[in-house]
């Protein structure tokens, strides 16, 4: 039982941060603002990466919406925002 704690308290300790909000100085972005203003706050992402909007599984299409997902590299370390319609849906932050 022990074991299992101390691995469960390890991966939590290394794992990315999912959230739906990030203080960028003084300013709070927050899930549903716009592209406009996570430019605004963060400036240009380092890294973009477009997701398609079907994928097909089983021989069922699965309609999901387009998205993209900014990667920005900050003081080592990593802040991903992913965009659904021009809007935040998820912030994840890794150390």
């Amino acid at each position: 039982m022990r074991t299992l704690l101390v691995g469960s308290l390890w991966l939590l300790a290394f794992a990315a941060t999912a959230s739906d909000t990030l203080r960028v100085g003084s300013h709070l972005l927050v899930a549903g603002d716009s592209a406009a203003q996570v430019r605004e706050l963060l400036g240009r992402p380092t890294r973009v990466t477009h997701h398609r909007a079907r994928r097909h599984g089983r021989g069922v299409v699965v309609l999901t919406p387009a998205s993209e997902r900014w990667i920005y590299r900050d003081s080592g370390r990593e802040i991903a925002i992913t965009l659904v319609d021009g809007e935040v849906a998820e912030i994840e932050q890794r150390p």
